[in-house]
C-alpha cells in the first residue's frame, strides 16, 4: 500500500484507527461488568440489544451524513461518541446506575452508526484514488486485521488490571484508547473519488432504496450479511458467560487473547483464499466455525473455551468476502447509505437474537443458548451455499 499520494496514508491510519477502536480492555468481560451493576444476565444482555437497536435506527441518517458531508469528519464524530460511551460506562460502575449503562449503550450505538459504512467507503474511495479498486478486499483485510491486534492488546491490559484491581478500574482505563482514536481520526485525507451527494436527504435515501429494489443480488447478499452479523454479535457476548463457567474472570481475557490472535490471522487466511471467489471464501469460514464451535460444546469442559478461541480463524474469510460482495453491488453516491440500510435490518435482527439468546442463557444455560446459535449458523451457511450456486 505504498504511494506518494497523500491519500495513501488513509490505509496506514485506518490500521491504527482500527487498532485503537478495538483496544477496549473492558470489551471481553463487559457483559459480566454489566451484570454486576444490573444483577441480571437478561438486563445485561439488554444493554447490548439497546446498543444494536440505536445503531440500527441511526444508521441511515448517519450514512446520509457520511455521503453528503465527509468520510473523515464522520469518523471524527464517531470517535468522540466512543469517548462519551466510555465515560458513561465508567460512571455507571461508580454509582451502580443501570440507566447510565443504558445511556452509554445508546451513545455506543450512535458511535457505531457514524462508523457504519463510512470506514468501508473510505477504504474503497482511497483505493479508487490509487487506481487499485480491484485490491479493495486486500486493503479491507489488512486494516480489519488490526482490530483484532488491538483487541489482543486490550486483553493484555485487562488481565493484570482485573487480577490486581477490579473491573471498575478497567472501565476507566478503557477510555484512554478512545481518546487516542479521536486524535488519529483528525488525520485522514478526504479521497478525491469521494462523490458528495448533492441530493436532499429524502431523495438521497429514496435513491439508495431504489438501488436495492433494482438489484436482487444486492438484497440477497444483504440478508446473508445481516444474519451473519447478528450471529457474530450475539455469540461473542454469550461466549463470555460460557467461558466464565470453566475459568476465573481474569482468565477470560486470556482465552480471548488467543481468540483475537486467531481472528487476526484469519484475515491473512482470507488473502490466501482469494482464488476461491468470495462466495466460497465465506462458505469456508462458516463451515469451519460450525465445526469448531460444535466440538467445543460437545466437550463442555475446560478445553472448550480454547476450542472456541481457534474457531475465530473463520472470521477473516467471512467478513472479507461479505464486505467485498456488498461493495461490488453499491452505487458510488449512495455507498455509505446503502451500507446503513443493511445495518438497520442487521441491527433489528441482532437485537431480537440477543434478547432470545440472553433469555435462554438465564433460563437454561449459556451452553443451551450457544447450541441454538450453532443451528442458526448452519442456516446461514446453507443460504451462502445457495447464493454460491445461484451466482457462481
Amino acid at each position: 500500500m505504498t504511494s506518494k499520494l497523500p491519500v495513501a496514508r488513509n490505509i496506514r491510519l485506518l490500521r491504527v484507527h482500527n487498532f485503537l477502536n478495538w483496544c477496549w480492555p473492558l470489551n471481553a468481560v463487559a457483559i459480566i461488568y454489566f451484570q454486576q451493576i444490573t444483577g441480571s444476565w437478561a438486563t445485561a444482555s439488554f444493554v447490548f440489544s439497546l446498543y444494536i437497536l440505536v445503531q440500527a435506527l441511526c444508521a441511515v441518517p448517519t450514512g446520509i451524513i457520511s455521503d453528503k458531508w465527509s468520510r473523515s469528519r464522520t469518523l471524527v464524530v464517531s470517535s468522540l461518541f466512543f469517548v462519551a460511551m466510555g465515560l458513561c460506562f465508567a460512571m455507571a460502575g461508580v454509582i451502580s446506575s443501570t440507566p447510565l449503562l443504558f445511556a452509554g449503550a445508546a451513545i455506543w450505538g450512535l458511535a457505531g452508526a457514524f462508523e457504519t459504512g463510512t470506514e468501508e467507503g473510505l477504504i474503497y474511495e482511497t483505493m479508487a484514488d490509487l487506481d487499485r479498486k480491484d485490491e479493495y478486499d486486500i486493503a479491507y483485510a489488512s486494516t480489519r486485521a488490526w482490530r483484532y491486534i488491538g483487541a489482543l492488546a486490550a486483553g493484555f491490559i485487562a488481565i493484570p488490571v482485573i487480577y490486581f484491581f477490579d473491573m471498575l478500574m478497567l472501565a476507566w482505563i478503557s477510555i484512554i484508547p478512545a481518546v487516542a482514536q479521536t486524535v488519529v481520526s483528525f488525520m485522514f485525507v478526504e479521497p478525491k473519488s469521494y462523490r458528495r451527494s448533492e441530493r436532499r436527504a429524502f431523495p438521497h435515501l429514496l435513491e439508495a432504496l431504489l438501488a436495492f429494489v433494482r438489484n436482487r443480488k444486492a438484497r440477497r447478499i444483504a440478508l446473508a450479511h445481516s444474519m451473519n452479523f447478528s450471529w457474530g454479535e450475539v455469540q461473542y457476548r454469550i461466549n463470555t458467560i460460557f467461558f466464565a463457567v470453566f475459568v476465573p474472570i481474569w482468565a477470560v481475557d486470556l482465552v480471548y487473547s488467543i481468540y483475537r490472535i486467531c481472528s487476526s490471522a484469519g484475515f491473512k487466511v482470507a488473502m490466501r483464499l482469494r482464488g476461491l471467489g468470495f462466495f466460497k471464501m465465506a462458505l469456508v469460514g462458516h463451515v469451519y466455525k460450525i465445526s469448531t464451535v460444535g466440538v467445543a460444546l460437545v466437550f463442555n469442559n475446560i478445553i472448550s473455551p480454547f476450542i472456541f478461541a481457534i474457531s475465530s480463524l473463520g472470521t477473516g474469510p467471512e467478513h472479507t468476502a461479505e464486505s467485498a460482495l456488498m461493495q461490488e453491488e453499491f452505487t458510488d453516491e449512495q455507498r455509505a447509505t446503502m451500507r446503513s440500510i443493511i445495518a438497520i435490518f442487521a441491527g433489528v435482527l441482532s437485537a431480537g437474537v440477543f434478547a432470545f439468546s440472553g433469555w435462554l442463557a438465564e433460563a437454561y444455560s449459556a451452553r443451551t443458548s450457544l447450541g441454538v446459535l450453532v443451528l442458526y449458523k448452519a442456516v446461514i451457511a446453507a443460504y451462502f451455499f445457495y447464493l454460491m450456486r445461484k451466482y457462481r
